[in-house]
């Protein structure tokens, strides 16, 4: 079941930061004289450049923030700014200062700059323009929220238990894989946009997948119904008996696949609803058994070594 409501960001002070470049020092150039070779035969080193100082009188205010859509409420967390500085026509843009505060204040030199502003896996740049006056800019980022949850048989599996692997689902109907092995202990941030999105409980076949629509602003919670079971494997001497340590397992499908293989007494894992087999070898003996996995039925799953 997926359902929306208004996103729900935390709450964090609308405190601002203010950033400014450091004066950069003057460096004297060494007096000119003849070329010496340093005794390893190496060149000598480049003399000293000349670096023109910032006159802090030049600085400029400039107050930055970040809105949902056009009309919306500002962003008050999960922002990071970067902010690059384009030298000249064709020259690469240089970073010249950043910051995680929601609402940043920079001051900077007059000239051209690139802003960049990230949430989550969602971005927007803007070019802006610094001149005589202060400036104050908002940015729109397209992007809500995701907030991935799961149960089995209505019964809530822990957010730790969970993770996603994220598509974006292109106009043409394509998907491309954006994010993968994502927790879901916290709020996926994305672009607004259309998703395929499976959730995965355990770290072995139990996943499930859908569908999802993530719109500006909004968060959107969905709910996966899982069909699986945790089991513990133990190979016992006899049933009910004590597990028998440094075994190695394999557990398999109808088809042979290979699903999982571990080393230990008791490991545990946790499996999708069907029929599998498991193989048990120790001490240069294998043991087998078929046995079936129903949704929410935990428990042990017990070898006789005979």
């Amino acid at each position: 079941m997926i359902s929306d409501r208004p996103f729900r960001a935390l709450v964090a002070s609308a405190c601002f930061l203010a950033l400014s470049l450091p004066a950069l020092a003057q460096t004297d150039a060494p007096a000119p004289g003849p070329s010496r070779a340093t005794p390893s035969g190496a060149p000598p080193p480049a003399p000293a450049q000349i670096v023109p100082a910032v006159d802090p009188a030049s600085l400029r205010s400039v107050s930055l923030a970040a809105v949902f859509t056009d009309k919306g409420g500002q962003i008050t967390s999960g922002l990071k700014w970067r902010v690059f500085h384009i030298e000249s026509a064709g020259a690469d843009a240089v970073k010249v200062t950043e910051s995680d505060d929601p609402s940043p204040k920079f001051r900077l030199p007059p000239g051209r700059y690139v802003v960049h502003a990230a949430y989550g896996l969602a971005a927007v740049t803007k070019e802006i323009t610094v001149a005589k006056e202060a400036l104050e800019d908002t940015l729109v980022i397209k992007a809500g929220g995701l907030q991935v949850e799961a149960s089995v048989l209505d019964k809530p599996i822990p957010a730790a238990e969970l993770t996603a692997r994220i598509m974006l689902i292109q106009p043409t109907g394509e998907r491309r894989l954006i994010a993968e092995g994502v927790s879901a202990t916290n709020i996926m941030r994305l672009p607004e946009g259309r998703y395929y999105v499976e959730c995965t409980y355990g770290d072995s076949n139990a996943a499930v997948s859908a569908e999802i629509s993530i719109t500006a602003g909004k968060l959107t919670e969905a709910t996966f119904h899982q069909m699986a079971a945790s089991l513990t494997l133990k190979l016992v001497s006899q049933p009910g008996g004590e597990a028998i340590a440094n075994t190695a397992w394999s557990v398999l499908t109808p088809g042979g696949d290979v699903i999982r293989e571990s080393i230990g007494a008791f490991p545990s894992l946790i499996l999708a609803e069907g029929n599998y087999t498991v193989v048990a070898r120790h001490e240069g003996r294998v043991y087998t058994r078929e046995f079936d996995v129903k949704a929410g039925e935990d428990g042990d799953v017990e070898v006789v070594a005979r």
